[in-house]
């Protein structure tokens, strides 16, 4: 039974539909364990010194076991020393006084971070469905008892397709529902921050169109 040639044209182009589709299926979502390795906060801002040893004083009142011999005192006159005149000191100008650069707040240094490629709607901020288990993990880990007492920055980050003013805006936006997502899901709202930061930071920069720049980067702060 041969089929009808509309019928037949329909399939021909359904099947290499459904081929572009499987290659495009995102990959599986990293498990919590590995998001807790790779946002576990390091040691390297801790400075270990060691305590001098005290020294043993006799206790008052207690012999010490040694005897010391008095020396004959001086007069007060040889021990002081002669006065001399101290020379003015030329006067300069005083040096101009430079403010330092503001540096970061303690708590606010950036440390390990990873990059998720969360799935939105298209040039929306709205998450599509399949990223249920990115941000189901990403929840459990950041409540583990290693990443418990971290703070986070949620950035978004776009490709470099559309002007920089309305890719800022959109990955502010997906920065923040993603931080919504996680307050919904358990997360304390002072455990996170969102930040948009448009297509100045591409993964890809070889190819600033790739899919590999529209991500969601979780970064603890230490």
């Amino acid at each position: 039974m041969r089929l009808p040639k509309k019928l037949m044209l329909l399939t021909a182009l359904w099947v290499p539909a459904g081929v572009a589709w499987a290659q495009a299926t995102p990959p599986a979502a990293p498990d919590s364990r590995a998001m807790i390795e790779a946002l576990k906060p390091t040691m390297r801002n801790l400075t270990i010194r060691p305590m001098p040893a005290p020294v043993p004083t006799p206790a008052s009142g207690e012999p010490s076991g040694m005897s010391t011999p008095s020396l004959p005192q001086a007069p007060a006159a040889a021990l002081a020393p002669a006065p001399t005149a101290m020379p003015t000191p030329p006067a300069f100008p005083a040096p101009p006084v430079v403010p330092a650069a503001p540096g970061p707040a303690p708590g606010n240094k950036p440390g390990p971070a990873m990059s998720l490629a969360i799935q939105f709607e298209m040039n929306s901020s709205r998450v599509r469905p399949e990223s249920g288990a990115v941000l189901g993990n990403l929840v459990f880990a950041m409540q583990s008892p290693e990443l418990k007492d971290s703070r986070f920055v949620i950035e978004g980050h776009t490709d470099a397709r559309g002007s920089s003013a309305s890719n800022l805006k959109l990955s502010q936006d997906r920065a923040d529902e993603v931080r919504l997502y996680l307050i919904a899901l358990g997360v304390h709202p002072a455990r996170l921050k969102a930040l948009g930061k448009g297509g100045g930071e591409l993964a890809n920069a070889a190819d600033p169109l790739s899919a590999e720049n529209r991500r969601v980067r979780v970064v603890t702060l230490e």
